[in-house]
């Protein structure tokens, strides 16, 4: 059977849909595709459990025909959909894969022949999974799951810790409520620093200003600011290389996840509850205290709604410091 996944959300989205690669496994005669936005393809090729990959220029004009011939010429038995959106029920119903299912509250559900629930308080992964089921097939264990090829290594190894315990900060986010405040990072990378870790931070070009004020605050040197100088693939195997990820509700904790790296994730306006937490053994949520407006938005609105921002205030350095285990080095550990 040739199974199509088409997930052309955000990073995060793609990464989070890997968990159907990981449950497929087991079904030695399924044949896997996907399709994923082009900026994402690198991050999913060569991936063992990938044989077709369809990278969807989104943006770009007539990269919806040219994703579509390319999809029809494997010729799917099957099309799962992850993505609620039209295009992508679209794609699927287009390119005349027989069977196709989705979300009942995606945006075309009519162009499903199969459609499941979509349970808001579910684990994502397992909301996923159930596209599955109507199928006759299972998808556990369901955790994602990125494969970064051995070539990536050893271009990553002038950014090792040099045996001491890497640990990444992410500090942003595409939603600017979603983003803990500077100053909280900057306490946490000096107390990471104070036990002997190397803390690195990571982000997009986009970001690289925040971490250059990061880093500026807690006494990093600049070459410690990653942000805007990796690839996807080199950021994949980087985060793999790491005793520790530290993170708002964005793509990098999905990112970890997959690679089995431990997390700590920020939530604020937005909840774990909404299936996008963490949940592997190591990794953990901070969060404030309950709040009467919280959540007040499944991605986290532009501006804090009441003007306070009380959901990011209220945490700590301390509440983030710990989560996070680490080795504590002396300074004779870290001589050569």
């Amino acid at each position: 059977m040739r199974i199509l996944i088409i997930q052309t959300g955000f990073l995060g989205d793609a990464v989070l849909a890997t968990g159907l690669l990981r449950g497929l496994a087991r079904y030695r005669e399924c044949h896997v595709g996907m399709v994923v936005r082009g900026a994402y393809a690198e991050l999913f090729e060569h991936h063992p459990r990938l044989r077709w990959l369809h990278p969807f220029q989104k943006q770009a004009k007539g990269g919806f025909a040219e994703v579509l011939e390319s999809i029809k010429k494997v010729q799917y038995d099957l099309a799962v959909v992850p993505h609620r959106s039209a295009r992508s029920a679209l794609l699927a119903w287009l390119a005349g894969i027989p069977r196709r299912i989705g979300f009942r509250q995606s945006e075309l559900p009519l162009l499903f022949t199969d459609t499941v629930e979509y349970h808001i308080f579910h684990q994502e992964t397992d909301r996923n999974a159930a596209l599955l089921e109507p199928a006759g097939l299972f998808a556990a264990p369901r955790s994602p799951w990125l494969s970064p090829s051995p070539h990536d290594f050893i271009p990553m190894l002038p950014y090792a810790a040099e045996g001491r315990a890497l640990v990444l900060i992410a500090p942003g986010s595409v939603w600017p409520t979603k983003r803990w405040g500077a100053e909280g990072f900057a306490a946490v990378a000096r107390q990471l620093t104070a036990r002997g870790a190397a803390v690195k931070l990571i982000g997009s070009e986009a970001e690289r200003e925040l971490c250059q004020q990061i880093a500026a605050q807690a006494g990093l040197p600049q070459s410690h600011n990653l942000a805007g100088k990796l690839t996807l693939r080199q950021l994949a195997m980087l985060i793999a290389m790491s005793a520790h990820l530290v993170a708002n509700d964005s793509a990098p904790v999905h990112l970890a996840t997959s690679l089995g790296t431990p997390v700590t994730a920020i939530f604020g306006p937005t909840v774990p509850g909404f299936g996008f937490g963490p949940n592997e053994e190591g990794s953990s949520v901070v969060e404030a205290g309950p709040l009467g407006c919280r959540p007040c938005d499944i991605h986290g609105p532009a501006r804090c709604p009441i003007g306070t921002h009380q959901c990011m205030a209220d945490i700590t350095p301390q509440m983030i410091l710990a989560t996070i285990s680490i080795p504590t080095l002396s300074p004779s550990d870290l001589e050569p």
